[in-house]
């Protein structure tokens, strides 16, 4: 236990009083939670019967609790009052004190819940091109009807990026294939892609069979989103099979790739999922060499694996690859929400 004295003047016309004021400093570690939970339904019910029934415990343990709150305080606290009994002058003092306390604890044990209706801050995305083509809009969709107020920063998902961003701990999400993802990240398949070729309609490639031959005599569109690499899955399954194309363009993104195919003669092998976006403008069909796909995988930091917040982000993400792996989820859905 320490005491300290705080020594002061009060001064007025006639004369002056010396204030001595007395704090006593006494360690906490003795107070547990149990003597302030004893304290607050005493301080409450004024009650010793009623007391212990509240806080679940017996009366001779209630006594033995106060017997040490006393002995802590160095104050009765509490005396007999007819059929009850009533707190001393200090013992009024430390009720608001005592809910005060427990209040805060109560918080700080307690699970928190992100209520999305409510939330108005930005979410921070990591996400590839395909992703961002392919998710993003049905992700809108849902945010603007449970998060309203929510706002959605994204960001290119190369390594780079999502390196610095971890280490500034500005990630919420990410939405990469597995070669982009940094070491130390939790991580959850959404679902994989395969690739289609896609060329306009139209295109001289579709009258006929395509065979290595035709496929490589045109000139080719290739998506390298980090590098610009002129070379790419599609350059080494033919490669493996003997052949070569003539890649004339490089493009970063998959959304720009499909509006190029409209307006020219040139060939492109793109997710299967993400062309058909554009069915009804561009022709996709089975290449004529097999080709390696690619998965798409949610990451997180570890530091926000418990958030309540991430979780419900987390959350809705996988819910929105479960339904574009099965589109009829999705339509029962869109007719059950118009019914």
């Amino acid at each position: 236990m320490c005491i300290t004295l705080s020594v002061g003047l009060l001064a007025s016309s006639s004369k002056q009083m010396l204030i001595v004021k007395t704090i006593v400093k006494r360690d906490i570690s003795f107070l547990d939670t149990t003597l302030l939970v004893a304290l607050d339904a005493l301080l409450t019910d004024l009650n010793v019967t009623r007391a212990a029934q509240r806080i679940g415990v017996t009366q001779q343990g209630l006594s033995g609790q106060l017997s040490r709150l006393r002995h802590y305080f160095g104050d009765p606290l509490f005396v007999r009052d007819g059929a009850g009994v009533a707190a001393t002058p200090y013992a009024e003092t430390l009720k608001p004190l005592v809910a005060d306390a427990l209040a805060a604890l109560r918080a700080l044990v307690e699970t928190p819940v992100f209520n999305p209706a409510q939330f108005d801050g930005t979410l921070h995305l990591v996400a590839t091109d395909y992703a961002v083509a392919l998710m993003l809009p049905k992700l809108l969709a849902r945010l603007h009807i449970s998060a309203p107020d929510m706002k959605l920063a994204v960001t290119s998902g190369n390594v780079t990026a999502i390196e610095t961003e971890i280490r500034d701990r500005k990630i919420d999400l990410g939405l990469i294939v597995p070669q982009f993802t940094p070491a130390g990240l939790r991580s959850r398949k959404l679902f994989a892609e395969t690739y289609v070729g896609a060329v306009r309609t139209g295109h001289p490639l579709t009258q006929g069979e395509i065979t290595p031959a035709r496929f490589c005599a045109f000139p080719h569109l290739l998506v390298s989103p980090n590098k610009g690499d002129f070379e790419g899955p599609t350059d080494k399954a033919l490669a493996a099979a003997g052949w070569k194309r003539n890649v004339a363009l490089v493009v970063p993104g998959f959304s720009v790739a499909a509006e190029l195919l409209q307006e020219s003669d040139l060939v492109a092998v793109l997710p299967r999922r993400l062309i058909k976006r554009y069915e009804h403008k561009i022709h996709a069909f089975e290449p004529p060499v097999t080709i390696e796909g690619f998965e798409l995988h949610a990451v997180w930091p570890d530091r926000l694996h418990a958030d309540a917040m991430n979780r419900w982000f987390r959350e809705l993400c996988f819910d929105l690859a479960k339904r574009i792996v099965s589109p009829a989820k999705e339509r029962q859905s869109g007719e059950s929400a118009t019914q």
